[in-house]
Parts: structure tokens; C-alpha cells; sequence
């Protein structure tokens, strides 16, 4: 629309034009009527194609040097757009279109892809210090969205670019989200029906943003007290329940390296060997990232790897990663169906409909909200189809927006698990 209306507008002056010119028999001859129209038409695209391409404003609480969540107008659709982490150098683009790709100009965009974990469309794309214009293209168009990076960070200043631009990046995105929208204070009363599950989709218009922070550091840069608490639990519930041996996937990243020590060490002192996942039914303890749990559940499903259940670290609670079949359980001191989580996915829903909840975006909203932790359970998920009834049974999100785990349901496994060594 942002398009159409100055080409109209040029269209209605040089036909006015033209039609006064006929009319005092200045403009005489089949070669100059046509000629007269004829570059009509043309500056007519050309005002189409110039307002097309022009930069869309995405509000002004942005801070320099932050993320950016906001709706553009592309062609004729709404596209949420999410830049991570909004500085100099190496930035994410997150983009809700199958189709999307990003760049620093119109004519360098980078196509987009899907990466484990997520829904939503993936461009890595550099941005210089200071304002410039990040491209986005959906559906054939071209839009452009105003960013500011802010200063260009020394060698003493730490950031997640590299981080960002890894396996690990989607999860960092996604807790940037959390924080972002934890600053929409609207969005349960968007949803017009409080917390009955029934979710907003309609994205906000464009010029719309949310503000957030500096984002200094991702999830996987760090095993958080929290974590390894709950990692030490699993363990000591594996060697209650009698086991005497589990296998563990972990990754290369910080966070993954500590948290692998951690179950070795909890391990060690209730008398349980730890080995890599083979053949052996053995329970399964995933401490990885999004992208090596998906390989990890995926495994499991298929029957490439035996598992008497695969416990998953308090950070995969993501809808992509519970859905293969493969016994998923995690260690979790929230309820997702509690109802501050329902005002959570109201705001997901409503800025970037059809992407997935995720345990990144929730614990990043919950401490921006200061919502306190509950007892440390083991929920577990299942995705569950009763032929006749067209979706899950038992207590799934029910709704048209985002679910942590559509047609299926996580729930309490176990009661509160007792305190970790």
C-alpha cells in the first residue's frame, strides 16, 4: 500500500495534465499522445518502485547498538522481522517468510534458511557501525528497515557476534526475543480473552518495534547456577530409579563443556558410569545446543541410538526437539501451562506468528518480569493423535497461536525433585 499510493498520485496528476493539454489542442499527433503517455506510465513504475524501496521507520525507542523486533511492510504483506544483536559486524536476521532473504543493499541479499529449533528463516548478514539500512525481501518484493549499530566496538568490548553467527545463534535470537517481549505489557490484552489460549496472530503494523538492551552475551556462552542445579537432579533421579550407567551428548560451546563436567561429576559421586551413546539402552542425558539435541533426538527416533529415555537439558524446551518420539523429559522449575506462560505466547504470537516457544525466549521474558521459579519437576512430552478427534488428547494448548508443543502435551512426570548435592 506504502507503494501504490504515490504511484497513483503521479498517475492522476499526469492524466489531469494530459486531458488539459488535449483540450487546448497542445498536444496534437498519434506519435506525441503516445509518446506523453507513454512516459506517463513509465514515471508512474518508477514512483511505485522508488516508494517501494524506500526505508521504513521501525519507531523511536530503539536504542542504538540493540536488537531490533519489529513488522515490515513487503510488497503486499507483513513480514516480523527480528536483528540480533543489532551491532557492528556479524548480525542474525530472523524473518517470518519461507522465502526471505537479507543484506546490506537491495541488490546483496543473502537467501535465508531454517536452522534446528526454529520456524522462522535464518540470514547472517554485516551491518556497518552507525545508521544504516537493512534489506529484507519476501514474496518477490523489496523492503529496507532503518538500523542503527551504534559505535564500533573496541578490542576490550566482548559481544555474542561470534556466538551469533554459530550453531548456537537461533537460541541467543530467541532469548534477545524473551527480553523484548517482555517489555509488551500489551499483548495479553491483545488476546481480548485473557489467559483462555486463544492468541492474537495478527502482527503489529509496520513503524511498530519493541524496545530491549544490549545484548553482551548468548545462553551458551555460560551454564547458569540454575542449570547445573537441575542437571545434578536428573542425575541423582537416574540413580534412584536404579540405573548404574547413562550415555551424554554434549557440544563444543562453553556452556556445553561445563555442563557435560557437571553430570560427570554428579555421576561420579551417585556411582553411575557415563558412556557415549551406542547401541545400549541406556538412559540418554542431552546437555548439547538446539542444533546437536536435534541430531540427538532425531537419533533416538529413528533407532540409530537406543535410549530408556532421553532427558533433556532445561534449555531444549522447544517444540522441534520434543516432537520426534524418542521419550523426551526435562528438568523444569516452571509450569508451561501456568498462566504467566500463557502471556508469553500472546506476545510471541502477536510479533512473530508461527515461530515456536522456546525455553531461550521464556526464561529470558521470566526474568525481565521477575517471575519467581517454582519446584524443580521432570516434565515429560508426548505427542499424542486420537484418530476421530483431529488433533492431541489430554491437556494440550488447544488454541490457533503458538503452543510449546502442538497436538501433544507436556506434563509433570514427577514431583518435586529433591535437593542437588
Amino acid at each position: 500500500m506504502h507503494a501504490i499510493l504515490p504511484a497513483a498520485a503521479v498517475l492522476a496528476a499526469a492524466l489531469a495534465l494530459g486531458t488539459l493539454l488535449l483540450w487546448r489542442r497542445l498536444l496534437r499527433g498519434r506519435t506525441a499522445m503516445a509518446a506523453y503517455f507513454g512516459a506517463t506510465v513509465a514515471v508512474t513504475v518508477l514512483a511505485a518502485t522508488a516508494a517501494a524501496t524506500q526505508p521504513q521507520q521501525t519507531g523511536p525507542d530503539i536504542p542504538p547498538g540493540t536488537p531490533v523486533l519489529t513488522s515490515l511492510s513487503v510488497g503486499q504483506k507483513k513480514v516480523p522481522v527480528l536483528v540480533v544483536p543489532g551491532r557492528p559486524g556479524t548480525n542474525l536476521v530472523a524473518m517470518s517468510a519461507e522465502d526471505g532473504a537479507a543484506g546490506p543493499a537491495a541488490d546483496r541479499l543473502t537467501p535465508g534458511r531454517s536452522r534446528p529449533g526454529s520456524t522462522l528463516t535464518w540470514s547472517l548478514v554485516d551491518l556497518p557501525a552507525g545508521r544504516s539500512t537493512l534489506w529484507v525481501s519476501a514474496g518477490g518484493a523489496t523492503a529496507g528497515l532503518p538500523v542503527d549499530t551504534g559505535k564500533a566496538a573496541t578490542r576490550a568490548e566482548r559481544g555474542p557476534t561470534a556466538t551469533v553467527g554459530g550453531p548456537d545463534g537461533p537460541e541467543c535470537a530467541h532469548y534477545a526475543l524473551g527480553r523484548a517481549l517482555a517489555t509488551d505489557t500489551r499483548a495479553a490484552a491483545r488476546t481480548g480473552t485473557g489467559h483462555s489460549g486463544e492468541h492474537s496472530t495478527a502482527a503489529p503494523g509496520s513503524g511498530a518495534a519493541l524496545p530491549t538492551v544490549p545484548l553482551t552475551s548468548c545462553p551458551s556462552d555460560t551454564l547458569t547456577p540454575a542449570d547445573a542445579s537441575a542437571l545434578r537432579a536428573t542425575v541423582d533421579y537416574l540413580a534412584g530409579r536404579g540405573h548404574h550407567a547413562l550415555a551424554l551428548t554434549a557440544d563444543s560451546s562453553p556452556r556445553g563443556r561445563a555442563a557435560a563436567a557437571e553430570v560427570r561429576a554428579a555421576a561420579a559421586r551417585a556411582g553411575l558410569t557415563v558412556a557415549e551413546p551406542t547401541t545400549r539402552n541406556l538412559p540418554l542425558v542431552v546437555v548439547a545446543g538446539w542444533k546437536g539435541a536435534d541430531s540427538a533426538v532425531r537419533a533416538v527416533s529413528s533407532g540409530r541410538t537406543r535410549a530408556e529415555g532421553t532427558y533433556l537439558a532445561p534449555w531444549l524446551l522447544n517444540a522441534p526437539l520434543l516432537k520426534p518420539s524418542a521419550g523426551q523429559l526435562l528438568p523444569l522449575s516452571y509450569a508451561p501451562r501456568a498462566p504467566e506462560a500463557e502471556d508469553y505466547l500472546a506476545g510471541l504470537g502477536t510479533w512473530l506468528p508461527g515461530e515456536t516457544p522456546s525455553a531461550a525466549s521464556y526464561t529470558a521474558w521470566r526474568a525481565a518480569r521477575g517471575t519467581p521459579a517454582s519446584a524443580l519437576r521432570l516434565y515429560a512430552a508426548a505427542t499424542v493423535y486420537v484418530p476421530g478427534t483431529g488433533g492431541a488428547a489430554g491437556a494440550h494448548h488447544g488454541g490457533t497461536g503458538p503452543d510449546w508443543l502442538p497436538s501433544g502435551m507436556i506434563v509433570p512426570a514427577t514431583g518435586p525433585l529433591g535437593s542437588s548435592r
